[in-house]
């Protein structure tokens, strides 16, 4: 044992008086970098990369199993990137959803007066607008139901006769019958009583008084967060105003077309025959209402964004949602009529994806409401991938 020691002593002995010997003084030394553990080109080097496309892909497949079976689109985005584009340029029929393209178009385009006796009539002038009072293509049970009242620029009750879901014959003379009554509560008489204009504005006619509208913004966020009708076909015929038209559902709805073509947004396949999108025969694309999503980021649309229902808070998701992950979270428009569904928002916190969906097929209302709770906790759950350590392990 002794002289295995000694052996091996005398051993590193010698190898280091080799070390130690200096080099010639013509000789050249090499020096070689140590070698790379992890190679150059490895996708341990970005490995953030790798765990978005796998997100990414991840989403495309969870929502193209759900919409799959369907006549449908959907189409998510965020800050960097379009993430889902599954029919994204298919016209379906997108009931309330439709109410951003007005809200986006209207954004984009526009008693006390010391009387105590009126020697005439109150006349009643509505002319600003036609006096279509509904939509063709709605379905007479719409009507029948309260889901929109009559229509007109001079409505009370939301175009509903009184103390009833059914619409006003005549809403122009129902408002003036109601300021009457006002007046006379107040000690103003009227001698002539109330009556409609047989023409716009009638000669030697005097102003008593005036009301004016909540601003245009405030106006479209009750729209969306209450999804009213009645609004969304007001601001279509307030539209056609303000391009020079007669003030009609008609002229309005070709001049929404028109200014969301300018603000970017593909009109193409795009049919509206309303508003508020109770017509069967819309047609609405999920690329033109995830573009709509995205103008409501810049200031101008900032009432898009504000007037979003937010999940188990307010509007149309107040009931919903509660106890989710997506409670306080997700801000988007509803839509359902028979046979459509529609969700269209952002999901804030994480990536903060936009996203707009829309199925038409043939589907109870308990049934559509559940496709809008599948998208919504699927989107709401991206990304969802593995650890970057996971997906690209080390050597």
């Amino acid at each position: 044992m002794l002289a295995l020691v000694l052996a091996v002593a005398g051993f590193a002995c010698v190898a280091l008086g080799v070390r130690a010997d200096p080099a010639p003084a013509n000789a050249r030394t090499e020096v070689r970098a140590p070698a790379l553990r992890t190679p150059l080109w490895s996708p341990r080097r970005m490995p953030a990369v790798f765990v978005d496309a796998v997100a990414d892909n991840r989403l495309r497949q969870q929502l193209g199993a759900v919409v799959a079976p369907l006549d449908a689109c959907v189409t998510v985005s965020t800050g960097r990137n379009a993430v889902v584009r599954i029919n994204p340029v298919r016209p379906l029929a997108a009931a309330s959803t439709q109410k951003l393209l007005v809200a986006a178009a209207a954004l984009a385009v526009i008693v006390r007066a010391g009387v105590r006796r009126i020697d005439g009539a109150l006349v009643a002038d509505d002319s600003r607008y036609d006096r279509v009072r509904a939509v063709p293509d709605w379905k007479p049970s719409e009507i029948a139901e309260g889901d929109v009242g009559a229509l007109g620029a001079l409505v009370v009750n939301g175009g509903h006769a009184s103390n009833s879901n059914a619409p006003a014959t005549d809403p122009a003379l129902d408002t003036v019958r109601a300021l009457a009554d006002l007046l006379t509560a107040r000690g103003v008489q009227i001698s002539g009583g109330v009556r409609d204009a047989e023409n716009p504005t009638p000669t030697g006619a005097h102003e008593i008084a005036r009301v004016e509208s909540p601003p245009l913004a405030a106006i479209v966020e009750q729209m969306l967060a209450a999804s009213n009708n009645e609004t969304a076909e007001l601001l279509t015929r307030e539209i056609s105003v303000a391009v020079g038209g007669p003030g009609s559902t008609g002229t309005g709805t070709n001049a929404i077309r028109v200014v969301l073509a300018a603000q970017g947004v593909p009109v193409s396949g795009i049919q509206l025959h309303d508003g508020s999108g109770l017509a069967p025969d819309d047609r609405v694309t999920c690329g033109a209402l995830l573009r709509v999503i995205e103008l409501s980021a810049r200031p101008e649309f900032g009432a898009i964004d504000r007037g979003l229902p937010v999940a188990a808070r307010s509007g149309t998701l107040a009931l919903r949602f509660a106890g989710t992950p997506l409670a306080g979270r997700l801000r988007a428009k509803t839509g359902h009529i028979d046979g459509v569904v529609g969700l269209a928002g952002v999901i804030d916190g994480g990536a903060t994806p936009r996203f707009a969906f829309i199925a038409n097929g043939s589907f109870s209302t308990d049934a559509g409401a559940q496709l809008q709770d599948t998208i919504a906790t699927t989107i709401g759950a991206y990304p969802d991938a593995p650890s970057a350590a996971e997906l690209v392990p080390a050597p």
